[in-house]
């Protein structure tokens, strides 16, 4: 067993059994996700923003852990972050999009997604939406990878916003989440970066200066939750390289103690919710370094079971946690950004499988032959290519691209190069 920082972390006996996943293959890198309704349908849907055009993609649920055919928004600029609240008081949610040097609300309209109003916010890094001055509208925080500032956009209930106007952080903000930490019932803001700071809520929208809770190491992502059944929110912070700082809150805003559990390499993203059968909230991770997630069970009074890891395809940049299949169990959706690709991880099931363009091996093959596996894979053939060469009889098929055994989404074109046979 392994002791740290005072709390114990006992060996894993038992934990909640993600089945066998299916990974969905994108046409981009994928580089955040978030699930919402976006469909309009009463199911909640994927969707992932990409590093390159398109920006957003929606994969539409089923209600059983299985999706549609991936949409694309080819109209929408690139994100780096998203979030989901409701800004226009409509009772349905909305995604909330960092632009870069802007943010930008999408509402649901007729089933797909549309872009409304928009902020100016220089560097923007993340953002996220709760009531700071609650008079009922949900307000924007966003975090600079500029600037050691939050930055407030108070919600005028519509889906639009007021002025921003800036706070001090104590660091460059790479991650922010909202939730009562001091004791008074008001929303406060707990910043990471190359520290991790509180700032509290005054209950007008304004925010206090920042109080610092773990200086001088680099937060991934921050979640909360009352770990040790006190009644008081505690805090998980994702550490580089590899660990969980779990922070516990004494009622009044202070952290004094805590504990260090270990994870897979670079815990890019973080969240906190019921994933075994029993009463205690449990942490999963996922992994960048390591192509996974961890699971990390909750104890009574705060203590945690040892990890257990499951591989996801490579290098995960995001992570939603959902019920996905219907069956009141917190499942996962991560964001695999060099795999191009998302992981569905469903709890206690296999997930559905996807049907998706698997690239075929059909060198030296006739051209009549290479084009019927490749549309039996549920690729498409794109237009062919030619070329001399002294190994490969004219008429048969030198490669393809993609190289064979690539999973790409349905209907993928496939690039055949055939032989012009030696040059004469």
């Amino acid at each position: 067993m392994l002791l740290a920082t005072g709390l114990l972390i006992v060996p894993l006996a038992s934990a909640a059994t993600f089945g066998r996943p299916a990974e969905i293959p994108l046409s981009q890198a994928p580089v955040t996700v978030a699930t919402l309704d976006a469909t309009q349908d009463g199911i909640d849907d994927v969707v992932v923003g990409h590093a390159t055009p398109p920006g957003l993609t929606v994969l539409p649920g089923n209600q059983d852990g299985s999706f549609e055919r991936p949409l694309e928004d080819r109209t929408s600029a690139t994100p780096r972050s998203l979030s989901v609240a409701d800004v226009d008081s409509d009772g349905g949610d909305d995604l909330i999009v960092v632009l870069g040097n802007e943010i930008a609300v999408y509402t649901s309209v007729d089933g797909a997604l549309v872009r409304q109003a928009s902020v100016t916010a220089p560097a923007a890094s993340a953002v996220i939406a709760t009531d700071l001055d609650l008079d009922g509208n949900n307000d924007l925080i966003a975090g600079s990878t500029s600037r050691p500032v939050v930055t407030v956009f108070p919600g005028l209930g519509d889906g639009t916003f007021g002025s921003g106007q800036d706070y001090a952080a104590g660091s460059v903000a790479t991650t922010l989440y909202s939730t009562e930490l001091n004791g008074d019932e008001l929303p406060d803001i707990a910043v990471g970066g190359t520290s991790v700071s509180a700032l509290f809520g005054n209950g007008d929208g304004t925010l206090g200066s920042p109080v610092t809770m773990l200086g001088s190491r680099e937060a991934l992502a921050i979640t909360g939750d009352d770990f040790d059944s006190d009644g008081d929110v505690d805090l998980a912070v994702a550490l580089r390289p590899n660990t969980i700082d779990v922070l516990f809150n004494t009622g009044d805003g202070q952290f004094p103690a805590g504990t260090i559990i270990r994870v897979g390499g670079t815990p890019v993203a973080i969240g906190a919710a019921f994933i075994d059968d029993d009463s205690t909230t449990d942490l999963v991770t996922a992994n960048r370094g390591t192509n996974d997630v961890s699971i990390v069970a909750g104890l009574e009074e705060g203590g945690f079971r040892a990890e257990t890891r499951v591989k996801v395809g490579k290098g995960p940049a995001g992570m939603a946690i959902d019920d996905l299949d219907s069956e009141g169990r917190s499942d996962l959706v991560v964001a695999n950004r060099v795999s191009r690709s998302v992981t569905v991880l469903l709890n206690g099931v296999d997930a559905p499988q996807p049907v998706v363009c698997l690239v075929p091996a059909v060198a030296r093959r006739k051209l009549a032959v290479a084009r019927r596996l490749v549309i039996g894979a549920h690729c498409k053939l794109a237009a062919l290519r030619r070329r001399y060469s002294g190994r490969v009889k004219k008429g048969r098929v030198i490669s393809v691209s993609p190289k064979p055994g690539t999973r790409r989404p349905i209907d993928t074109p496939v690039t055949v190069l055939l032989s012009r046979g030696p040059k004469r």
